[in-house]
């Protein structure tokens, strides 16, 4: 494979400007890196709010997502609320009390985007987001086959 792409599918570089341009948020709040990737989805994917989602959406572990949903459940950021219809599922929810920390982190977001995104024109953004559809789509095939 060639470096460029195994690079990119990786990660690791992405992971380590990500830690970079969060790191002043999570010292100011007390959060770890989970926390602000589950404050960030939750606010960006309102319908799709269970542990479940995000463990499928964001590929987190389970103990993960527990540890951090109590953590931000006792520091007021995010609340429990049952499913109306199935009580083997709780919904999260992002609180009044975490708006502020949400507002910093999407601009953080909205800043490291803009910066990986420099110098790619509109088109080729499209045509990247199409190939990583179906890389994911094989990826997820290949899990479910295994």
């Amino acid at each position: 494979m060639e470096q460029q792409i195994e690079a990119l599918l990786c990660g690791r570089q992405f992971k380590q400007f990500q830690e970079s341009r969060v790191a002043r948020i999570k010292e100011k709040y007390g959060l770890r890196r989970v926390d602000i990737e589950i404050l960030y989805y939750l606010s960006q994917y309102k319908g799709h709010n269970t542990s479940r989602d995000i463990q499928h959406i964001m590929g987190l572990t389970k103990g993960h997502i527990s540890q951090s949903v109590d953590r931000m459940q006792k520091m007021r950021l995010i609340s429990f609320i049952p499913d109306k219809t199935d009580r083997r599922y709780v919904h999260f929810e992002t609180t009044a009390e975490a708006d502020a920390v949400v507002k910093e982190i999407t601009k953080a977001w909205s800043e490291m985007t803009e910066a990986v995104f420099e110098g790619i024109t509109e088109e080729e953004k499209k045509v990247l987001l199409t190939v990583a559809g179906k890389i994911r789509n094989n990826l997820e095939r290949m899990t479910r086959e295994r």
